[in-house]
């Protein structure tokens, strides 16, 4: 009696090659992209414009916010005796963490290193680069503006601060933590204060 023994041809094993596997999990994140995107697109769409609300959330502002964002404004405007005023204002972001944001800020005519150390503040709705203490906000309406960055939709909020500080901001809907411009009013705690001063976003760029 003859007795026939058939084994397995090499490679036909039903377990996926490791190019089959990597293949696999490179669609399967694609997917899960695709779909976060899709996520978020229908989020926006059904966003309803009608309603006035800050654009901005804490979230939003850290994954905007990254080290190394460097913003430009063109200042103009008058002093707190009424004189003209033409600065730069430069503000950058140095560090970042989970409790809060480390920036400089500072006025080009700014005299000394003093002006320039790192400031932190508390991650919050606002951007960090123009702090208003223990603010009341106002949502006023949404606006296009132009400056000389370019032409961006915002949604504009008025903040009077706990020490007199009072401004408006024109908050860009779609750059969480830039303002495309800033009007600094007289402060209110300050009898003879003729200061009004507007900051128009120039330049935008990351430092690497």
């Amino acid at each position: 009696m003859w007795v026939i023994l058939l084994t397995p041809a090499c490679g036909s094993s039903s377990q996926p090659s490791v190019a089959e596997a990597l293949e696999a999990a490179d669609k399967k994140e694609a997917d899960r992209k695709a779909a976060e995107v899709a996520e978020h697109e229908a989020a926006k769409a059904k966003k309803d414009p009608n309603v006035l609300a800050i654009p901005w959330t804490v979230d939003s502002m850290k994954a905007e916010l990254q080290m190394g964002l460097t913003l430009e404004y063109a200042v103009s405007g008058t002093d707190d005796k009424g004189k003209p005023v033409e600065d730069t204002y430069l503000a950058e972001v140095k560090a970042t963490n989970p409790d809060g944001i480390g920036v400089i800020a500072y006025h080009a005519s700014a005299k000394g290193e003093a002006a320039k150390q790192l400031q932190t503040v508390d991650w919050s709705k606002y951007a960090p680069f123009f702090v208003v203490e223990k603010p009341e906000a106002s949502v006023l309406r949404r606006e296009s503006v132009t400056v000389p960055a370019g032409t961006f939709e915002c949604v504009v909020v008025e903040l009077k601060g706990f020490f007199g500080a009072h401004r408006t901001f024109w908050m860009v809907e779609d750059k969480p933590g830039v303002y495309a411009k800033v009007v600094e009013h007289p402060n209110a705690s300050e009898a003879d204060a003729q200061s009004e001063r507007t900051y128009a976003l120039a330049k935008i760029e990351v430092k690497t």
